[in-house]
């Protein structure tokens, strides 16, 4: 039985379910990452191994939520864009710039975006050492 059971079960929640026919559910019943059932058909889904979380009746709603969104700009514009995180010296980065406005159309701008800062490259802090 344990091998059809769900591994996860929230119940006593508001949760989203984006179906029209039944846009909110109170329990909801998860398998090896997916849905597997939302109120009745997740209570048929518990088993003696799954683990249920009362949530009190907090909200539960579905997907991949990015709480800092520039929708229209990176549909624009990101095969225009650049991103320098995690890019470890000034000469890769540089190196990029070059490859990056060599693709890039007229009258377009090469635009270097992302989490990218200066203290990232090694090579500009072997340079500064070595000045002190």
């Amino acid at each position: 039985m344990d091998a059809l059971s769900a591994d996860l079960i929230l119940q006593n929640g508001k949760i989203t379910t984006l179906d029209l026919k039944h846009p909110e559910g109170k329990t909801l019943a998860i398998k090896n990452g997916k849905i597997v059932g939302v109120d009745d058909d997740a209570n048929y889904q518990r088993g003696a191994t799954t683990k249920v979380i009362d949530l009190k009746g907090r909200r539960v709603v579905p997907g991949l939520n990015d709480s800092h969104l520039h929708v229209i700009r990176a549909g624009l514009y990101y095969n225009l864009e650049l991103r320098w995180d995690g890019v470890p010296s000034l000469a890769d980065a540089l190196r990029m710039l070059k490859d990056q406005a060599d693709r890039t159309p007229p009258p377009q701008w090469v635009r270097v975006i992302g989490g990218w800062n200066e203290w990232q490259f090694a090579d500009v802090w072997r340079v500064e050492r070595r000045s002190s």
